[in-house]
């Protein structure tokens, strides 16, 4: 039998069940595995909840809402307070560029077009803005992708879409929040490598949608996380192509039709750029990286939304009305 301490039995729900098992003594050791099942999952369903809880506060944490306007955190904070899903994808990292990197991040249209010459993928994006995109992933879902904020190491993502597909016959609309951390280390080889993290907040408007998403989660996310996996990778292997084959990717440059010239000059030269960085690299020699950079609008902070004095008092108000869940 399963013993627990004195004045302990009362509050542990579950063990109330054994005196209820009526079964026969060949069938008992079925009762014994059912209550011992439940004692070990139980504990662990809580700890994987406080590290969820963990990992939203530290992404939250992460998001510089004192350097956004008051529009900008409206829109951040009544997803990221709420959210119906919650996922940390799985770190991942890379040999890769860091300029190369940063502006393959802030440019997905360039991947998406390799993608679509190489016949992989049926996503679609079309770039409206410098830093607003609409993407469709060619199976229902449609969005408006917007770069709140960027640096090298930290980009926040706002996105406002729609899905209708095979799961949903209606059309289901929703908010998400994408969070992209990005560290950076030279070793021993004199290669850089890039530990990206993504912090992805969903909301959905659609209550049974929701729940329906919920009950999916588990199997979506695990798809997700390999999507995640394979496109950071992607991008190291695009950086590895620029060092040691840098004439067959300017040659593939040349057939990115869509995207516009000037972002694909801009690739163009980062390639070239890195390439030269991982000759100096090899022989032991300075790279020189500051004045070989091509020259940017905005070279370390993009955003599409202006600072705002007040903004530190609305994100008061906000964090007052709206807790994490």
């Amino acid at each position: 039998m399963l013993h627990c301490a004195p004045g302990t039995r009362s509050r542990i729900w579950y063990a109330r069940i054994v005196p209820l098992v009526r079964l026969r003594r060949r069938h008992s050791w079925l009762a014994l595995c059912f209550v011992a099942s439940l004692h070990f999952m139980l504990p662990t369903a809580q700890a994987q909840r406080n590290l969820e809880l963990q990992g939203k506060r530290e992404a939250i944490a992460a998001i510089p809402f004192d350097q956004l306007g008051e529009e900008a955190y409206a829109k951040l904070w009544g997803v990221v307070s709420r959210p119906s899903l919650y996922r940390r994808m799985p770190p991942t990292v890379i040999p890769a560029d860091p300029d190369l990197y940063v502006f393959l991040v802030r440019h997905p249209e360039v991947i998406v077009n390799m993608w679509d010459l190489m016949g992989i993928t049926k996503v679609t994006i079309s770039r409206n803005a410098d830093y607003v995109f609409d993407a469709s992933d060619g199976a229902g879902t449609d969005s408006r992708v917007e770069l709140i904020y960027g640096d090298p190491n930290l980009h926040v993502l706002y996105a406002e879409g729609s899905y209708k597909g095979a799961l949903f016959k209606k059309s289901i609309r929703g908010r998400c929040v994408l969070v992209l951390r990005s560290d950076y280390a030279k070793a021993q080889d004199n290669n850089t490598y890039v530990t990206s993290r993504l912090d992805v907040f969903l909301q959905i408007d659609n209550v049974g949608a929701e729940l329906i998403a919920k009950a999916l989660h588990p199997l979506v996310g695990s798809t997700a996380d390999q999507n995640f996996v394979e496109s950071v990778k992607f991008v190291g292997q695009v950086t590895k192509a620029a060092e040691t084959r840098p004439q067959r990717l300017q040659q593939l440059t040349q057939r990115l039709t869509k995207i516009s010239p000037p972002v694909r000059q801009q690739f163009s030269a980062l390639a070239a750029i890195a390439n030269k960085r991982a000759q100096l690299h090899r022989t032991g020699q300075s790279t020189g990286t500051r004045e070989r950079r091509p020259r940017q609008d905005s070279p370390t902070v993009s955003r599409i939304y202006s600072v705002n004095d007040g903004a530190p008092n609305v994100s008061a108000n906000l964090r007052a009305t709206a807790p994490l869940r």
